[in-house]
């Protein structure tokens, strides 16, 4: 009889049990129990990720509206206040949740000017745009050329700020867009972080000019290697181009190579416009004319002979002139237009006759009687080569070979 009793007492509680969790023992919901609780909603993140038709992935709030940056904010600091706030109102939630994809080491938060707190990302402060009235517009983006929708992944950002730069001796020069000094700001490209973009005034297209091979002068004005993805949409992507340097890959705008300037500190520097001089390394922007074309490497000689006696030479500033000493440039290209018929023209190592110890490296057509002969001056070109005919020791002249 005490079993009886115990057992009935088990399945009591069990039953009881099952009911104070809303379900009746047949596993059926109690009708009674409110299912649109609201503890069990699912709550919007504060910064989500919206594939957007034009522009991809775009950062939104949590109900969806467009977020934005501002060009003038590249220090991380708003420019943004007063009236400029009530039609671009500060983000910044009490909380900060993400939704997957976003990383919450990019976010910060700043102190504005009138006191209140701002949220930023990549240290661009964020905003929304009065006139988005329904999630997903994005009305406000190339507003004013300077507000540009909050992207996750822009390789390349526009600033508008002024020039300071910075000359040799560590004088500081408030200067304009022509790089005189003065007042005034001015548009120029960074980084997704706000480091300052430049291009260098003695480079032409597609061609730089003052990194060394070794790279020993990179730390000065580091070569831009990042990949251009994403683009604030005042920039054209078809300007945008790549170039190998000495096996490391730089990114060029309308053909002028991009770098850094190793001066430049903190996010919103540009003191690179002012070393060593004002203009000498140009910020980048819109209105950047494109590179100019390299300048021609190529030197033209025409060769001639003198009976078995000389070669004589004409052009670049030789006329008629016999067996002429030449001093070459490593990496430049020499065309010999020879018309010595019976005198072989050949480049050597050592001065002696016949067709022995040429150098080949970078010669087309050694040896030649009539035609070009096309020299490109090799990197490992020793310091001292020869020209000399195969059979007449008089027809000869040395090659000096320099960087």
């Amino acid at each position: 009889m005490k079993k009886t009793i115990l057992t009935f007492f088990v399945l009591a509680a069990m039953v009881a049990c099952s009911e104070d969790d809303g379900y009746v023992n047949d596993n059926t919901p109690d009708p009674n129990e409110d299912s649109n609780d609201p503890g069990d909603e699912v709550t919007a993140n504060q910064v989500k990720l919206r594939n957007d038709a034009t522009f991809g992935q775009v950062l939104t709030d949590a109900d969806g509206f467009t977020l934005y940056f501002f060009a003038p904010d590249s220090d991380g600091n708003s420019r943004c206040n007063g009236g400029c706030a009530d039609v671009w109102p500060v983000f910044n939630p009490s909380e900060l949740t993400l939704d997957d994809g976003l990383d919450s080491a990019d976010f910060g938060n700043i102190t504005r000017e009138d006191g209140a707190n701002q949220t930023t990302f990549k240290g661009w402060p964020l905003y929304r745009f009065s006139n988005d009235t329904a999630a997903g517009d994005v009305n406000g983006d190339g507003a004013g050329g300077t507000w540009f929708v909050a992207k996750p992944d822009y390789s390349i950002m526009i600033t508008r700020a002024q020039l300071v730069g910075r000359d040799s001796e560590g004088n500081e020069t408030n200067l304009t867009s022509t790089y005189e000094p003065g007042e005034e700001e001015t548009f120029y490209m960074t980084n997704a972080s706000g480091r300052t973009i430049y291009h260098f005034s003695n480079d032409s297209k597609d061609t730089n000019t003052f990194t060394n091979e070794d790279f020993s002068n990179d730390g000065v004005w580091p070569i831009l290697t990042i990949d251009v993805v994403n683009i604030p949409s005042i920039f054209d992507a078809a300007d945008f181009g790549m170039i190998d340097v000495f096996g490391e890959t730089q990114v060029t705008y309308k053909g002028w190579p991009l770098y850094y300037f190793g001066g430049d500190e903190n996010r919103g520097d540009n003191f690179g416009v002012g070393f060593p001089s004002a203009g000498v390394w140009p910020i980048v922007n819109p209105d950047t004319e494109p590179a100019p074309e390299p300048e021609s490497t190529v030197e033209s000689y025409d060769v001639t002979n003198q009976g078995a006696t000389a070669y004589v030479f004409d052009g670049e500033e030789l006329e008629n002139v016999a067996n002429p000493d030449l001093t070459l440039k490593r990496g430049q290209t020499y065309e010999l237009n020879v018309n010595v018929p019976g005198h072989p023209f050949f480049i050597k190592t050592e001065q002696t006759l016949g067709t022995g110890e040429t150098f080949d490296n970078g010669v087309a057509n050694n040896g030649a009687t009539s035609g070009t002969i096309t020299f490109t001056v090799p990197e490992t070109a020793p310091d001292t080569l020869f020209y000399i005919c195969e059979f007449h020791s008089s027809m000869t002249g040395t090659l000096t070979i320099v960087d």
